[in-house]
């Protein structure tokens, strides 16, 4: 199995962040691994995208990706993005770097979390597979409330995504899929960008929500409300954090109970996820020094 071009075939807006990615033809899983396995041996020294795309890919053909995943016979680890209309499955390689910070952040929200005494009710979804009509998507971390959404397919509240600074294209679509294609369910949406030119020690972190269609700019997305208010995925607040500076751009980073919960908190135990400049800083220093 060779790669077909040096870029993608045209498939919509999806396809942002992947420019110059290589593009495999499917053939069988054996193969499959073979390309995920060179691939990805280099990956963390190459500076190359961690993203591979593979084409001819059916809705079947993934169910027995899948299947060979659990069973060990395609790396565990990988993150899968199926669009059935063209039947294109892009595959996310993660790294060291990808885990530890998406991995992290995940973890300070559970701590926090279980100090309000919600340590049951705050449920990883870690990688879990969701999917609507024409695509499905398995995240980095993600998370729901328990009490509120008890069924498998229940959609998370809050997901994080990690990746490379020059995929953070990539990464926003991402954002458009979990806040536009779960119909609002997902509220909340954190991006964390790796910044990995030579010496450099920074992480990007962006909160997306939804929020209404302005009047003169059509929705290429959207998603209708019960009340028929069109919705799109927008950027809420960017937050840069240098640490060869030591410096923390945009912050705090405020989580909302309410959207995370959906409920409102019950004060003084419970409240809103407030990471001030020093906890952003901390959680930087403390990634980067286990990275050495």
């Amino acid at each position: 199995m060779g790669p077909t071009s040096k870029t993608m075939p045209t498939f919509s807006k999806a396809s942002e962040g992947l420019e110059g990615v290589l593009v495999w033809t499917f053939t069988k899983i054996e193969d499959m691994q073979g390309t995920i396995s060179s691939y990805g041996a280099n990956l963390e020294a190459s500076g190359a995208s961690p993203y591979l795309i593979f084409r001819l890919v059916t809705t079947n053909d993934l169910r027995k990706i899948e299947c060979a995943r659990e069973n060990g016979k395609i790396d565990r680890g990988v993150r899968l993005t199926h669009y059935v209309d063209w039947d294109i499955l892009i595959v996310k390689m993660p790294t060291a770097k990808h885990e530890a910070v998406h991995g992290g952040f995940g973890q300070k929200l559970t701590i926090r979390a279980a100090l309000m005494g919600l340590e049951n009710e705050f449920y990883y979804l870690g990688g879990t597979k969701f999917q609507v009509r024409r695509a499905s998507k398995e995240g980095d971390t993600a998370f729901k409330p328990l009490s509120m959404r008890p069924r498998e397919a229940d959609w998370p509240t809050i997901v994080i995504e990690a990746g490379w600074s020059e995929s953070l294209r990539k990464l926003r679509q991402d954002a458009g899929f979990w806040l536009e294609d779960s119909g609002g369910d997902v509220k909340i949406v954190l991006l964390i960008s790796i910044c990995r030119r030579r010496g450099a020690r920074k992480l990007i972190i962006e909160k997306w929500e939804n929020r209404p269609v302005s009047a003169n700019r059509p929705a290429t997305r959207s998603i209708a409300r019960a009340a028929g208010n069109a919705q799109t995925a927008t950027r809420i607040q960017t937050i840069t954090i240098d640490s060869n500076s030591n410096t923390v751009k945009g912050a705090p980073l405020t989580l909302e109970f309410r959207k995370i919960f959906l409920r409102q908190a019950v004060p003084p135990l419970e409240h809103d996820f407030t990471f001030t400049v020093q906890d952003l800083s901390v959680f930087a220093t403390t990634y980067w020094a286990g990275l050495r």
